[in-house]
């Protein structure tokens, strides 16, 4: 009688793990970039998280209207605008670090959707540049992490990990102010 019973608990077992294994391949996008092949995967790997993460934060720029960009859920938060203006700040440290050169003259008040916007476009496209220079082999020199020293790997994972973090904030943002955010392939 056991055996029986065992018998169909492990094939509806396995059953069950066939059909949810098939259900999440299925939501992972085949357009997912397989930096594996690449010449230089681990740079490579970092750049897709990265770029991804600044493709995320760009479009919740742009879904915010101008007129919550000075939203905070608390005052003890930073507000929308300046949670953009500062991802913008560190993404222009933490790359010219990388590169090993000084920051960039960063713009002053960036206060319209506008300026901000076209802030974080500036800031990530000087990362893609800093991003597309870099090899493997570079990947541990040397670097300074805001006086603690450390190799260029931990500081292009930083800049990556920064926009993840606070992308989750502008998420809340949107939603507590009924903007759908918009998601993405990961």
């Amino acid at each position: 009688m056991y055996r029986i019973i065992a018998r169909v608990v492990v094939l509806v077992g396995l059953v069950c793990v066939s059909v949810l294994a098939s259900l999440a391949n299925a939501q992972i996008s085949p357009n997912l970039p397989n930096p594996i092949a690449a010449p230089n995967p681990l740079t490579t790997t970092l750049s897709i998280f990265r770029s991804n993460m600044q493709d995320k934060i760009m479009k919740s720029a742009e879904a915010m209207p101008e007129s919550k960009y000075s939203y905070r859920p608390t005052k003890d938060v930073r507000s929308f605008a300046e949670i953009l203006n500062h991802v913008g700040d560190i993404s222009y440290i933490l790359c010219s670090n990388a590169k090993g050169e000084a920051p960039p003259a960063m713009a002053g008040a960036k206060g319209s959707k506008a300026q901000i916007v076209a802030y974080l476009k500036g800031a990530f496209d000087y990362c893609d540049g800093v991003y597309s220079g870099f090899t493997d082999a570079h990947l541990n020199d040397p670097a300074d992490f805001f006086g603690f020293k450390t190799n260029k790997m931990f500081i292009l994972t930083q800049a990556g990990n920064h926009d993840a973090l606070h992308y989750g904030n502008l998420v809340t943002y949107l939603r507590l102010n009924g903007v759908e955010p918009s998601g993405g392939w990961f």
